[in-house]
């Protein structure tokens, strides 16, 4: 007797739960239920749509009825919603656009249906038009809205992933876009002084951005949307994108009695099996296991999601598969700067128990005598009693996504800092360096681990900058130091640092810097040999620069500041 699979939702866990049954088992009646339209597209590249940066729309479309049908020999029912499990006698109740009421039964079951938009409680929201990108149908209301009224401004309010991407949309459509986020920094996920790219280039493409700032209220305003912020500052605009973040949609779930876990999502084993026998979850409204940690967490991402439902699949089917968990990879760009991550922060490290360390380097993604060499500035996080790597952000314009992946990679084999040091990358120069920028972050965490290295992170520099009894050496070249350069500081030369050392007193500590770390460190061996007491500012004046805007500290003088 052919086995009978229902999956509710389609995209990425719902259409790769339905097409790994089918690949593992021929003969199973497999139907897929989509409370939308398309059950499998691009979702990521909607917004590179609206901005026509993608010109067809078909290729966002990977599947429709028919071709699913076709190829995959699945039964697809799209709008049509699932309102209700009955996991005792095995039957979905669904309801058509047209109120036609529906049933399946199975003898598996996968949920599928993934997030919602999270909408705060701002006065009035109900009350206009707004938009969130969450569906085809959503793609196509803004552009259709786009290319009809012909609107000169928007509003987003959220500067997450999706808020991001959208504010580059409609800017390539020429609108005057503002952000409005409630939290202290955009893209909230990252470090501020990795985000800071991303903020720095929107800036420069004129993108209003405010930063704890709450919507309290939206109100029409003859053709305008009113938006007034807790601040009582008000915007006015011709479309407004609600872009607050995601909460796991486990409605559908909660009907079967599927036990819901602390964070909000469904609770699922290794094999993406609930609570409830034979039914399966994956997507968006599952909690996933952290591959550093081992706790669980929420990450609304496309990748986990599909692995996940190839997991499902392959277990609906009968083959043994487990999902191990996630590092919530991920990249987000705006025009050519990108910020990308991996693993842990460094403040989830310390929460979750670990002796954390974190260090930054700025170098190439090739070498600096090759035409257009760009700088990527990462941050490396790692456990500093095993060396293990626990996680990694970078931000730059070229070769960010090639360097997080690696220590993804890494992190995942369990590699630790030293490992870094050996291994072996590509290198010529139009594609990268002898010594690659992940091996240099190797260098670095593994000289500090073997005490070969005395350094501080920007952070502590700035907390030190305004102590009097510290000295303060640059040692950039003199038309470095002329164009811009900490407070206070001395300029030597790292060259001619040994003809000059009675500049430097003996009796108190000396804080090095120079662009982007590499001269300083070995300005400070070079003291610490001499018996100095010399440390090395990780990153440079560059990493002090983007410390020093994110907490308002006055600490660079000269026309770069």
């Amino acid at each position: 007797m052919a086995l009978k699979v229902v999956v509710i939702g389609g995209v990425a866990a719902g259409a790769t739960v339905a097409a790994k049954v089918r690949r593992m088992d021929e003969n199973a009646e497999i139907t897929l239920i989509e409370k939308n339209g398309y059950i499998s597209f691009a979702n990521c590249g909607m917004p590179y749509y609206i901005g026509d940066i993608i010109k067809s729309r078909n290729s966002l479309l990977f599947h429709n009825e028919k071709s699913f049908k076709k190829r995959f020999n699945v039964d697809v029912h799209t709008k049509t919603e699932v309102f209700k499990i009955d996991p005792v006698n095995k039957v979905v109740y669904a309801k058509k656009n047209n109120n036609d009421l529906v049933q399946f039964s199975y003898d598996k079951l996968a949920i599928c249906n993934g997030a919602k938009t999270f909408l705060p409680p701002i006065k009035g929201l109900n009350a206009i038009n707004y938009w969130t990108l969450r569906s085809i149908e959503d793609m196509d209301g803004i552009k259709q809205f786009i290319v009809e009224n012909k609107p000169t401004s928007a509003a987003i309010i959220g500067g997450g992933y999706i808020g991001i991407e959208t504010a580059e949309a409609l800017h390539n459509c020429g609108l005057k876009v503002s952000i409005v986020e409630a939290l202290p920094n955009i893209l909230p996920t990252f470090s501020p002084e990795i985000s800071q790219k991303i903020y720095d280039a929107m800036i420069s493409s004129n993108i209003e951005i405010l930063c704890k700032t709450k919507v309290v209220e939206v109100s029409p305003e003859g053709d305008k949307t009113k938006i007034i912020t807790e601040n009582g500052k008000e915007i006015y605009v011709d479309m407004l994108i609600v872009s607050t973040g995601v909460k796991p949609d486990t409605s559908i779930a909660e009907t079967a009695g599927i036990k819901i876990g602390e964070l909000g999502g469904v609770e699922v084993n290794e094999f993406m099996e609930t609570s409830i026998k034979d039914i399966y979850a994956a997507g968006d409204l599952v909690e996933k296991v952290d591959l550093v940690t081992g706790k669980k967490i929420l990450a609304p991402l496309a990748g986990p999601a599909n692995r996940e439902g190839r997991v499902a699949g392959s277990n609906i089917a009968g083959f043994k598969k487990h999902y191990k968990g996630t590092l919530r990879t991920a990249i987000v760009s705006f025009g050519k700067a990108c910020c990308a991550q991996t693993g842990i922060s460094y403040e989830e490290a310390i929460r979750s128990g670990y002796d954390a360390g974190v260090i930054y380097t700025e170098d190439p993604n090739h070498v600096e005598y090759y035409p257009g060499a760009r700088y990527i500035f990462l941050k490396l996080i790692y456990d500093k009693k095993s060396g293990r790597i626990l996680g990694a952000q970078a931000s730059g314009e070229e070769g960010v996504e090639r360097r997080i992946d690696i220590i993804a990679s890494a992190i995942y084999g369990k590699l630790t800092v030293y490992d870094l040091e050996d291994i072996d990358f590509c290198y010529s120069p139009p594609f990268g360096a002898a010594k690659d920028p992940v091996n240099i972050a190797g260098y670095v965490a593994s000289n500090i681990l073997r005490n070969e290295a005395i350094s501080v992170t920007p952070e502590q520099f700035l907390e030190l900058f305004e102590q009097k009894d510290i000295q303060i050496l640059d040692v950039r070249t003199r038309i470095e130091f002329k164009s811009y350069r900490v407070k206070g500081a001395i300029n030597i030369y790292l060259n001619d640092l040994r003809e000059s050392l009675e500049q430097i007193r003996r009796d108190l500590p000396v804080y090095i810097y120079c662009a982007v770390g590499y001269r300083g460190y070995i300005a400070s061996k070079m003291l610490n040999n001499l018996g100095f007491k010399a440390y090395n500012v990780l990153g440079g004046i560059e990493a002090i620069r983007r410390f020093a805007k994110i907490k308002l500290k006055e600490v660079i003088d000269g026309s770069n500041s």
